[in-house]
């Protein structure tokens, strides 16, 4: 019997939320037949409920509604703003008591009378009016305007619940806790499914055991995409409820709102819609009581009497996108201004040198608020500070955007589920541990000599392109080995927190960055502050997830709102004015300078990626092949090779460099080299002379067209098995070719066969027109003949990429 009392809770509950918006998008529009429909089924279910558990104040209750809501299926009555508010003061009662019997408390009695006699009020002065207005000819008005209207794709919400009514969907209620479980398992199955397969290349290979393997790996990856959208849920359930609260507060405040919501087929976490819930509601109180003007203002600004409050909901990759904007009277700068100069938040002159930008961000701070007057909706100073909280606790951002007289945007960006988030996992110490990608602001590995470090007390200062950063060495903040500043290499993270704050962390080297399935600790292991989780990753090993937010705020890293608004106006001019460039030596020992705007990142990575079969060397960086420049005529010593990764904006290329030094200002003169087309100008920075390389003439010699512009995507025709799908087709694409299932007569597409197949079409003179790459099954056969084993990764990427140029390469069989 408890488990149906607990179905009957939840299931009442349901339909309670949906209902309240359904009533006030039906007293919009009183003609949409479908939506009444609905409402009475809500009712009606909810009263049969009632009486199967022997509720009778309940069963009252919803009686009485579901009455009212037929005399308006009869044409008896027309659902005006009386009626509407009456029926949802019933689904505020009913809701609050199937609180108390889930808490097993007694609600207090009395009151029902007074809301069902509100249903009988609405009835008799309706028929009086009929009466009285019948005598002088007239019609009734059919709704009030003192409520709220609400706007949205009608036909395509009739054509929704009629499809989910004819489909007769199967449902089933599981405990989160229960999927939890479940969707931690497939992790765990995933993790050992890429071990086994890492074991399996190891062993060669195994033709009795690849095929099965192969449709696990399908199998698991189906598996644990179902169970992923086990915990999604479409935003329109949070959307459901909006309706209602703009309706309450906009007929509180004597105002008229109308509600554009789009986007409710968005999915997302339920846990994250839970935990947006509450600073959703905050803006959107925010946007009626100080944005959405009173009727009477709004006529006189010359505009429509009803105020517009769209919400829109967006996915862009793993984050959601949600804007709450208002056509009100916008964000009053001189009044924000005047607030924070009475609190002390700012000072004359700091005022008189913000932009708007900066001004209008200090809403976000702390006790803030314009409100003249303490009242139920704003003036108790606990406002946007705690939604920007809130939201940066996920991962998430807020940013506001404003008009004087055209109205207010807040744009929340929040990560699509709190349990995969895509991660960064250093070393120290010999242990690895996890970082929200989403902190790393950039990964810098330079020598001690090129890094200014100063300790104070237990914390250190590196000064980084003429900025002095915090720093903190990881090491020393878990209690393990401390790291050596005196060593060549050091590799610096900087992260930036949501409040703008920079700060270095000193790990021993970054290991790799890829998705994390991120799971809760033990309360003990949390306590301390240093750790949001923990992952696994591919190989089985389980790490901690840093929690970088508390760790700053634990060193003191994380400066006052004050602080973060204001930056010194001459500070930002003197960077803008003097040209920035990366500091590097060269092969030949020549001291050199590219502008610091082409550079994309640094990388390091194994001499023998480089492939020099072709007159222009070129090398596979994260599965791209690009070309690359700065290389010593002779061979390459060491195993490692330091690279700038330059970028135009439209292609790159990589730099072979044999020392970076630093990033440094350009403040010398510069003097043309018209003998060298290579260099733009010689200058001199620390008394030293360097060559300031000619970006231009770099990319003109060594760039090549972006492999996303039309017709410069190479094309590629793999083999018809399963393998090649699951397996090689991921590879080929991160190469840069784009794959197709036939090449024609186009000499310009790769074809990849298997070493059967190439002599079944060598013999019968049937070849591809174009450049054709060759694959073993077994490794004892690379080589024979140009093929190549097919898990030979580093010869595979050589061979697309001499495809890619066949008449440089100087043939075209593989």
């Amino acid at each position: 019997m408890d488990d149906l009392l607990a179905e009957f809770i939840a299931e009442t509950r349901e339909m309670l939320e949906a209902s309240g918006g359904e009533i006030v998008a039906w007293e919009a529009n009183p003609d949409d037949r479908a939506r009444l429909d609905t409402i009475f089924r809500f009712v009606h279910t909810v009263k049969g409920n009632c009486g199967f558990f022997d509720f009778p104040r309940l069963a009252a209750l919803s009686h009485a509604a579901e009455d009212a809501l037929a005399d308006c299926r009869a044409g008896r009555r027309d659902p005006d703003h009386a009626l509407v508010s009456a029926v949802l003061a019933i689904i505020d009662r009913i809701a609050a008591m199937v609180d108390a019997i889930e808490a097993g408390e007694e609600y207090p009695e009395g009151g029902d009378e007074a809301l069902i006699a509100a249903l009988d009020v609405t009835r008799e002065t309706l028929l009086e009016d009929e009466l009285e207005e019948g005598k002088q000819g007239s019609n009734p008005p059919r709704n009030a305007q003192n409520g709220p209207s609400f706007r949205q794709d009608d036909d395509q919400t009739r054509a929704r619940r009629a499809d989910g009514n004819a489909a007769g969907q199967r449902t089933i209620r599981l405990p989160v806790e229960l999927l939890d479980r479940v969707m931690s398992g497939v992790s765990d199955m995933v993790l050992a499914r890429n071990d086994l397969a890492h074991r399996l290349r190891q062993a060669g290979n195994q033709p009795t055991i690849d095929g099965p393997f192969e449709r696990l790996t399908a199998i698991l990856s189906d598996v644990r995409d179902a169970i992923t959208r086990m915990r999604m849920q479409r935003i329109e359930t949070l959307f459901g409820v909006l309706p209602r609260l703009v309706r309450d507060l906009s007929a509180e405040l004597g105002k008229q709102v109308m509600v554009d919501l789009d986007g409710g087929d968005v999915e997302l976490d339920r846990e994250m819609i839970e935990t947006i819930r509450d600073p959703l509601t905050h803006l959107i109180r925010n946007a009626i009581d100080h944005g959405i003007e009173a009727p009477s203002a709004r006529h006189a600004a010359g505009k429509r009497e009803i105020g517009l409050l769209a919400i829109a909901a967006r996915q862009s990759g793993n984050t959601i996108a949600i804007l709450i904007s208002d056509d009100g009277r916008g964000l009053d700068e001189e009044k924000i201004a005047a607030k924070a100069l009475a609190t002390g938040l700012i000072t004359p002159a700091e005022r008189a040198g913000m932009s708007r930008d900066k001004l209008l961000n200090l809403i976000f701070e702390p006790g803030f608020s314009t409100a003249d007057a303490v009242s139920a909706v704003s003036g108790r100073g606990v406002g946007l500070d705690v939604v920007r909280q809130n939201l940066e606790k996920v991962g998430g951002s807020i940013k506001v955007t404003s008009a004087p007289g055209e109205g207010t945007q807040f744009a929340l960006q929040i990560p699509l589920t709190l349990s995969i988030i895509a991660g960064l996992t250093v070393e120290v110490a010999g242990q690895r541990f996890a970082i929200p990608q989403g902190y790393v602001e950039e990964i810098v590995q330079a020598s001690a000599a090129a890094l200014d470090f100063t300790r104070m007390g237990e914390a250190a200062l590196v000064t980084f392109r003429g900025n002095r950063i915090p720093c903190l060495m990881l090491a020393d903040v878990l209690g393990l080995e401390a790291c050596d500043l005196s060593a060549r290499d050091l590799t610096l993270v900087l992260l930036r927190l949501a409040s703008g704050d920079l700060f270095a962390l000193v790990v021993e080297r970054i290991n790799s960055h890829g998705d994390l399935v991120v799971k809760p600790l033990a309360p003990a292991v949390m306590k301390p502050g240093l750790y949001a989780g923990s992952t696994l990753l591919d190989d089985g090993q389980p790490v901690l997830l840093l929690d970088v937010t508390n760790i700053a705020a634990m060193h003191d890293l994380v400066s006052d709102g004050r602080a973060r608004m204001l930056q010194p106006a001459e500070e930002e001019a003197a960077v803008a004015a003097a040209p920035r460039a990366m500091l590097f030596t060269d092969f030949a020992g020549r001291r050199c300078a590219v502008r610091l705007e082409l550079v994309q990142r640094i990388e390091t990575a194994s001499a023998g990626a480089v492939d020099r079969s072709a007159p222009r060397a070129r090398m596979v960086i994260d599965g791209a092949i690009l070309p690359l420049a700065g290389l010593p005529d002779g061979p390459v010593t060491g195993e490692k090779l330091r690279l700038l990764r330059l970028g135009d904006g439209a292609s790159e290329l990589l730099h072979a460099v044999r020392e970076i030094e630093d990033a440094v200002e350009l403040t010398e003169a510069l003097v043309p080299v018209p003998e060298d087309p290579l260099v733009e100008a010689m200058t001199l920075v620390e008394g030293r002379p360097v060559a300031l390389l000619d970006a231009h003439e770099l990319f003109a010699r060594y760039g090549e067209p972006p492999l996303s512009s039309p017709g410069a995507r190479p094309r590629c025709v793999l083999p018809d098995s399963e393998w090649a799908r699951s397996i090689l087709a991921p590879l080929v694409t991160s190469a840069g070719y784009e794959v197709v299932s036939e090449a024609g007569d186009d000499p310009d597409v790769v074809t990849i066969l298997s070493q059967d197949v190439f002599e079944v079409a060598e013999a019968l003179g049937r070849m591809p027109a174009g450049p054709v790459i060759r694959l073993s099954d077994h490794p004892q056969n690379s080589g024979q003949d140009g093929a190549i084993y097919r898990y030979d990764r580093e010869r595979l990427l050589a061979a697309l990429a001499a495809a890619r140029h066949p008449r440089v390469a100087g043939g075209k069989r593989t």
